[in-house]
């Protein structure tokens, strides 16, 4: 039952984790709106100066922008969108906004009934997918007319939706993993903050110094680490942790996975470590939090390796901690930058040419940034970020602190391909099992590998 029960809860943070890292916490269940058509309202009275690009094609034109998000998204995007009145007086856009939950049943739905949205908003991880049915349209040709500007996005991410020579998605904001630490746990234990020189052996040093009875009935309460894998899933450190030894996920076709190799097979004993050192919580401690809940949350342990959009997580807490980049690889230091969400314009658009100014309204104008802010991840437009950063909490800075840097390094990314969301799934529950011993770690590679393989198959039929 407890394993079960860690199970279920990393499937929900899992669901969690790929919305929260850009709806920063406002993905809630959300209310499915029927569609809305902005009006000019305001926006034709405003008197600020719009420096997105503002290339259209001449003529009335209807949009239907589809995205998925809480409250505070809905609201943000609406009024950004009633500034694009401003620009693009001719386009009238129709806006379709829901929760989480079964947004992409919809959207599939819609698409092989030739009645999808044109400007969509897609998880960072299943734009392949639609690719590979024929059901995204290509945007280079509106980047060669300067329609659609990506000179101040990172093209290392750009180049994640680039299929067969072509770009199929712009990402609305970046996240990237960090490195959160409790600075009460580092003050009470004497060990000094991490640094962003810190190499995973400094890491794992630090956390058996942190592993602690801090009541002082003889049992350890906090633990110096957190699993390296559930809640943000593989992202965080088994991809991190290959890239860092030369390994690599997928090979060059997406079609296999390359991940069972020896640089594979050196991250998943790294992450298995802590559990075999007792420098992480029990998993049957860890499996007693609430939903969506993690242990450096609890105050079970003094850091842990997540997603940067946790930062409004943890700030919510009231947790005194602090933010560093990811310790660095023994053989070479490997960023990782995923979107956190991407824009897309779908086959059933009659005017991808407006649909792709809408999405470069969204992506480059600073009106709209300063309206839109965190509400889908952190800008991936850097002059954006620029722009924003003073409107932010010295956490909120450090954030992006860490973010710039990793965009301004060498990044190690690779394509997602066809069926990465039921690949996912699948590593954090086979992580799992492997965790509580049902596998060795080469055995969990095999086992694995044929389950990835035979999912990369349904998509290449």
């Amino acid at each position: 039952m407890r394993k079960a029960k860690l199970f279920t809860c990393s499937l929900a943070a899992f669901a969690m984790v790929l919305s929260l890292a850009g709806c920063m916490q406002n993905n809630g269940a959300g209310t499915e709106k029927p569609a809305e058509t902005v009006s000019a309202g305001d926006a034709s009275k405003s008197g600020e100066t719009d420096k997105g690009n503002t290339a259209r094609k001449e003529g009335n034109t209807s949009l239907r922008f589809m995205w998925w998000g809480g409250e505070t998204r809905h609201k943000a995007t609406v009024d950004a969108l009633e500034l694009y009145k401003r620009i693009a007086p001719d386009v009238e856009v129709k806006t379709e906004y829901s929760g989480w939950d079964g947004y992409f049943d919809k959207l599939t739905t819609q698409l092989a009934a030739n009645t999808g949205p044109d400007v969509v908003q897609m998880s960072y991880t299943n734009v392949a997918e639609y690719v590979a049915r024929n059901q995204l349209v290509p945007l280079d040709e509106y980047i060669e007319k300067g329609v659609l500007d990506v000179s101040n996005l990172s093209e290392s991410t750009l180049d994640m939706y680039r299929m067969d020579g072509k770009l199929y998605a712009v990402p609305a904001g970046v996240s990237t993993s960090l490195l959160f630490y409790n600075k009460d746990y580092f003050d009470k234990a004497g060990v000094p903050y991490p640094t962003e020189d810190w190499t995973w052996d400094d890491y794992m040093e630090a956390a058996r110094k942190l592993t602690m009875d801090t009541d002082g009935d003889g049992k350890t309460d906090v633990w110096g680490t957190a699993y390296m894998v559930n809640p943000a899933g593989p992202d965080i450190t088994f991809k991190k942790y290959i890239y860092e030894r030369g390994g690599r996920m997928w090979n060059n076709d997406l079609k296999s996975v390359a991940f069972n190799s020896e640089e594979g097979l050196s991250a998943v004993e790294f992450i298995k470590k802590p559990l075999d050192e007792g420098i992480m919580p029990p998993l049957e401690i860890t499996a007693s939090n609430p939903q969506n809940v993690d242990d450096f949350q609890t105050g079970k342990t003094a850091m842990i390796i997540n997603v940067s959009p946790m930062t409004q997580t943890y700030m919510g807490m009231g947790i005194n901690f602090g933010i560093e980049c990811t310790p660095k690889g023994a053989e070479k230091e490997a960023r990782w930058v995923n979107p956190s969400m991407v824009y897309c314009i779908t086959k059933d658009c009659k005017s991808p040419e407006n649909a792709a100014g809408l999405i470069d309204f969204m992506v480059n104008s600073e009106d709209a940034g300063d309206i839109l802010l965190l509400e889908r991840g952190v800008p991936g437009n850097s002059a954006i970020r620029s722009r924003i950063s003073g409107s932010l909490s010295d956490m909120e800075k450090r954030m992006f602190e860490c973010i710039e840097k990793s965009t301004s390094t060498d990044i190690e990314n690779e394509p997602f391909p066809s069926g990465y969301m039921e690949i996912h799934s699948m590593l954090v529950r086979e992580f799992e099992n492997m965790m509580f011993g049902k596998y060795t770690p080469q055995e969990f590679l095999d086992v694995v590998e044929k389950e990835s393989n035979k999912i990369l198959e349904k998509f290449s039929e």
